[in-house]
């Protein structure tokens, strides 16, 4: 017989089996397209990110620490999201020559679960304390065996050195794989302090962050991997650096309420080291590379409208990406990362981000002592447009208009919290002549000749965000 508390039973297990899992090293933790979800939490993914001004959960000492004194006593919240993001890439290179043309349409799906938990308390009557644990997003874009030409326009035998056999060493064609994983976690600490209708709030986060690139090469089918080309990087296990949050609420009246909060440049030492020509011990080497990866500053600027059961709630966001992302720059202590143009000491990526502003729009509606819905909306301009477009740029650029909802079910002290966002419609991002991806696909068609007009790429992408938590009140 199924009773009321073995379905809560199975409930708490299901969400903590899942959280240990996305904890655990084997998991696609940190897979997760996009630089920054909009949402930390199983609340605000209903509310499309919206949070500002709104503000009552544990999580607050990410976002807004002010609005830590919103919530009375001491509150418990934990959860985890799985992000299944859909990708669809495609190229082509046109020449007079027939056999140097080639297309190519991939799509791929991608599930990516992350965890967050959060803790806050009073201190005093005034003082609230927060601490919380959870990632806010990270990047995992590729392409796995796509076709295209070698990179000098020779034969794959001429190019490669190899003795292949007929038609495979003959074939100016080969495969190419890219893969990109890139991630952040923050631990966050931070107190809010209450004056009349006035709370201001600051916290301290400590954010861990690592990087892979991976680039290979195959033959024409693919089954064969090309020895002494692409490479393999990976950031050290030091990638720790510091940040930091400002925040405010002013309760104007029952019905109105204003937030701000204020995000700090922070910056991850991702030095780490370049294994190039794997599987060829004539070419095999392995290098140091230093580089720092720039994370940029946020502003929000939320209001609340409502009285306590049903509030509306409206935020303003901002994010200066192009400041400190337009290029990123590793520094090799060897000259040997090979390109088209040979090799090289400085991988410089040029991800032409620009900067980023949003709005975002939450409704939450209490109908009862049981439940609670949560409605949302939120607008982002494009991260990327064409001169930032990659074969592994992932979804970076694909959050645009996001579509959310969820609801709360309480009993007892505790709450189950579910809430949803999918980022519709598809958009899909041509790239530009001149970008690193362009010029490393373009090749030479003669002693003096060059073709670097024939190819063209698109890629896009949607997600689907869903996440599930608990919220446990101590009274």
């Amino acid at each position: 017989m199924i009773t009321y508390s073995s379905i809560r039973f199975r409930f708490f297990s299901l969400l903590l089996v899942g959280l240990f899992y996305s904890l655990s090293p084997k998991s696609e933790l940190f897979a997760i397209d996009g630089l920054t979800r909009n949402a930390n939490n199983a609340r605000y993914e209903g509310l499309a990110g919206t949070n500002t001004a709104l503000g009552g959960s544990a999580i607050d000492v990410t976002l807004n620490p002010a609005n830590l004194s919103l919530k009375k006593g001491r509150v418990l919240e934990f959860g985890f999201t799985n992000s299944t993001i859909n990708t669809r890439y495609q190229d082509q290179f046109l020449d007079k020559d027939q056999k140097n043309i080639y297309s190519n349409d991939v799509k791929s799906t991608l599930n990516a679960p992350a965890p967050y938990i959060a803790f806050k308390t009073p201190i005093t009557d005034n003082i609230d304390y927060g601490v919380a644990f959870y990632v806010p997003g990270g990047a995992a874009g590729g392409v796995d065996k796509i076709l295209r030409n070698t990179p000098n326009g020779q034969n794959t035998n001429e190019w490669s050195g190899l003795n292949l056999v007929s038609p495979l060493g003959d074939s100016r064609q080969i495969r190419e794989s890219n893969s990109n994983q890139f991630a952040v976690v923050k631990l966050v600490n931070g107190i809010s302090v209450k004056f009349g209708n006035l709370s201001l709030g600051a916290s301290i986060e400590g954010l861990y962050g690592y990087q892979r690139l991976n680039q290979k090469y195959y033959d024409v089918t693919g089954n064969i991997e090309i020895p002494g080309q692409g490479y393999y990087y990976e950031s050290s296990k030091k990638a720790f650096s510091l940040g930091g949050i400002l925040g405010a609420n002013y309760t104007v009246n029952d019905w109105v309420r204003i937030g701000y909060s204020y995000q700090a440049h922070s910056s991850l030492p991702l030095d780490g080291g370049y294994t190039i020509g794997v599987n060829n011990p004539n070419y095999y080497r392995k290098t140091g590379v230093s580089y720092h990866f720039n994370l940029p500053e946020k502003h929000s600027l939320g209001f609340a409208f409502g009285p306590e059961g049903i509030k509306l709630a409206i935020d303003f966001v901002y994010s200066n990406y192009g400041s400190y992302l337009r290029k990123a720059n590793q520094t090799l202590e060897d000259p040997w990362l090979p390109t088209p143009l040979g090799n090289i000491a400085s991988a410089d990526a040029h991800l032409n981000f620009r900067d980023q502003g949003g709005v975002q729009l939450g409704l939450e509606h209490k109908l009862n002592e049981t439940w609670t819905y949560r409605l949302g909306y939120s607008y982002n301009n494009l991260l990327i447009k064409s001169n930032g477009l990659g074969g592994t740029t992932g979804g970076f650029f694909s959050i645009h208009h996001v579509f959310a909802g969820g609801f709360s079910y309480t009993f007892d002290t505790w709450s189950i919290d579910l809430g949803a966002s999918y980022n519709a419609p598809r958009n899909k991002i041509y790239g530009g002549k001149g970008t690193d991806w362009d010029l490393s696909h373009a090749i030479k068609t003669g002693p003096t000749e060059f073709n670097g007009l024939g190819y063209s790429y698109n890629a896009e992408s949607t997600f689907l965000n869903v996440t599930l938590g608990a919220t446990k009140k101590f009274e």
